[in-house]
């Protein structure tokens, strides 16, 4: 399967709402980083899309999306083109205006867990489990797990200079058993997000700029993969890199431990009908799996229905299916001093 690659970056705040970067500035950082989009996704507002910043700034596709609700059920609406009317209390309204608008979401940091050091406790999470309608939902966010990870400030200071990503470094396990939990009901895609503020903070002293956009934007990515190349014009790009993102035609790539650029995760049936994440294929005694790792230092982790199925250490893998189910792929990477850490997700492949 000839597929197209393009790694970008999704869940960031810009100067619209509560972040400390304008979006020409945030675009620069995401060029420095080797990015080839990122999608800003300000809080209950449009602004940088009203003000017509939506386009390619310094070769970086720039796209908006908007974070709706703020004390809780946070939902991230993609593909609209007017603002999203709050509901805090009934967010189920909120998906239904999204998707009356064309658009389509995700359930952000649902499982975020407060801490008292910081935010004075304050925390945002999901708490409307009757819902239906979304897209998928943030099973990876690197500023909820950094801010719910240390017990004191002091110990927070001390690992941001020493290790900045010790506090996110695996995805929260109950995102991962709730995304595989409700994927064996429906198709349901899977994101991570950095969250990204660029927040000034003073310790003491001392002032800083908590986790800038340039750090953030070479941690967890999303790859997209297209059948043809993105396009130059804004509007064909726009849709395609949606059409990915509401398919979950993509990867998560946990690019600070090395670039995931190159994984592969395709099914099919004795090498025919050739499928790849976010699709379905039939299932029958022919049916396998086609997985390509990035680098040879990496796990493959094969996942069925939650549970793990098979492992190898080889980077390149074809995997006779023993039955129908939902599949994705974990790759975990092989330190230099051996330890194994998260590196790859997959959206899944429905074999039905």
């Amino acid at each position: 399967m000839d597929e197209h690659e393009y790694t970008g970056h999704l869940h960031i705040h810009s100067t619209f709402s509560d972040g400390s970067a304008t979006v020409p500035e945030i675009a620069a950082d995401a060029a420095k980083a080797g990015l080839d989009f990122i999608v800003i996704t300000d809080h209950n507002t449009l602004e940088g899309l009203d003000r017509g910043l939506e386009g390619r700034h310094n070769g970086v596709l720039v796209l908006f999306g908007t974070e709706i609700n703020m004390r809780k059920n946070h939902y991230i609406a993609f593909g609209v083109r007017a603002k999203v009317p709050q509901n805090e209390e009934d967010p189920q309204k909120v998906i239904d205006d999204v998707n009356g608008m064309g658009g389509f979401g995700y359930l952000a940091h649902p499982v975020e867990k407060s801490n008292p050091v910081f935010l004075q406790g304050r925390f945002y999470p999901w708490d409307k489990w009757d819902v239906s309608g979304f897209t998928g939902l943030e099973i990876w966010n690197f500023g909820s797990l950094w801010r719910s990870a240390f017990r004191n400030k002091l110990q927070a200071f001390f690992l941001y200079f020493t290790d900045p990503y010790k506090g996110a470094r695996y995805p929260d396990p109950q995102g991962l058993a709730l995304w595989d939990s409700l994927s064996r009901e429906r198709p349901l895609v899977a994101f991570a997000g950095s969250d990204a503020h660029g927040i000034k903070v003073r310790f003491g002293p001392f002032k800083l700029k908590i986790f800038p956009y340039d750090f953030l934007f070479r941690t967890l990515n999303t790859h997209i993969l297209l059948e043809e190349e993105l396009p130059a014009e804004v509007g064909r790009a726009r849709k395609q890199v949606f059409d990915a993102l509401r398919a979950g035609r993509f990867f998560i790539g946990s690019d600070y431990l090395g670039h995931t650029r190159g994984f592969r995760f395709t099914a099919g049936n004795d090498g025919k009908d050739e499928v790849s994440m976010g699709q379905e294929l039939p299932f029958s005694s022919t049916t396998g799996l086609h997985i390509v790792s990035p680098s040879p230092r990496g796990l493959i982790r094969i996942i069925k229905n939650g549970r793990l199925l098979h492992e190898s250490s080889l980077q390149e893998i074809r995997f006779k299916v023993p039955e129908p189910g939902v599949y994705r792929v974990e790759v975990h990477r092989r330190t230099l001093l051996g330890r194994l850490l998260p590196w790859i997700y997959s959206n899944p492949i429905y074999l039905k």
